[in-house]
């Protein structure tokens, strides 16, 4: 065989492996498109992180709207459930350090067992450090945090479409009005107005075992505690906002396809934003817990409430 023939049996192969791979994309996906690098409408995939502002004009429908609003209320819950863990976290490191604690003591990810160790110390520290018939002056205000009706009101009137409205929407917590009524709740709850907590503590120096001991605690009690008590008064309305805010999120998976019948080009991206929903309720479940908790056992450790 000559070399110009070879040539040509080999470009020949060429062509048809090729053809060939044509046809099994178009086997596999409609349109000779493959399915994985991008969804319907020319949207990318996704993250796999919620993002009101993917999937395209999805919005452009009124279950779209709602579903947008619901999104984004689901991203502000989990930005501000994680921001309130590190403010937690943070608080109970501020003491660990000035306790003395050590640094293997403080490390890790695990908020609440940290926490749990530093509130245990400053304890027995306490017992130590102090006669044990004597009283503590402690001088504690909590924090207060107040919800703005007429902001619920506006979240509601928002996503209802309206002009104006009032707080909440009631009707049945799937579909619609439940995601309406999710989201005015998530929206009313992270905005929520709270005065700052105040914490003294104090003895009489005749009551002192170890003075040097019992000043270092104090200093550290005071420097975090007072933020744990303003997490334990701002997490209250997040928790009971987030409770109507998971169900509505179960009950909009349960829905399946049928959520997103209007919105049959951005389908296939929105399927995958409601995924990441369930996916971050796991998340945001375990912030109000562990803020909950720790919140709740500082207060406890100092008679507060």
């Amino acid at each position: 065989m000559s070399l110009m023939s070879s040539r040509l049996l080999i470009a020949a192969t060429l062509v048809a492996t090729a053809a060939s791979g044509c046809n099994k994309l178009k086997d596999h996906a409609p349109g000779g498109v493959p399915s994985t690098p991008s969804v319907p409408g020319g949207m990318p995939g996704g993250s796999g992180e919620v993002d009101p502002n993917t999937c395209g004009n999805y919005a452009a429908v009124d279950a779209g709207r709602k579903l947008k609003i619901f999104l984004q209320a689901t991203k502000d819950l989990q930005d501000t459930t994680t921001e309130t863990v590190k403010v937690v976290k943070q608080s109970c490191l501020t003491m660990g350090n000035e306790l003395g604690m050590s640094a293997d003591a403080l490390s890790g990810d695990d908020t609440g067992a940290i926490c749990n160790k530093v509130i245990a110390t400053y304890k027995d520290n306490l017992k130590v450090s102090v006669k044990g018939q004597a009283s503590l002056k402690i001088t504690y205000k909590p924090a207060v945090c107040t919800i703005d009706a007429s902001a619920s009101a506006h979240a509601s009137a928002e996503c209802s479409g309206s002009a104006s409205g009032t707080a909440g929407t009631g009707g049945n917590s799937g579909g619609a009005s439940g995601q309406c009524a999710a989201s005015a709740g998530v929206q009313a709850s992270i905005h929520a107005t709270c005065t700052p907590a105040e914490f003294k503590i104090d003895a009489d120096a005749k009551m002192l075992v170890d003075a040097t001991k019992f000043k270092m605690t104090v200093r550290a009690m005071q420097d975090g505690l007072p933020q744990l008590f303003s997490v334990a008064a701002r997490i209250k309305p997040i928790q009971e906002a987030t409770t109507v805010w998971v169900q509505s999120a179960k009950d909009l998976a349960a829905m399946g396809p049928k959520a997103l019948e209007s919105m049959k080009d951005q389908a296939l991206c929105l399927s995958g934003q409601i995924a990441a929903t369930v996916k971050a309720s796991t998340q945001i479940q375990a912030n109000v817990s562990v803020s909950v908790n720790v919140s709740a056992s500082a207060s406890g450790s100092v008679g507060g409430s």
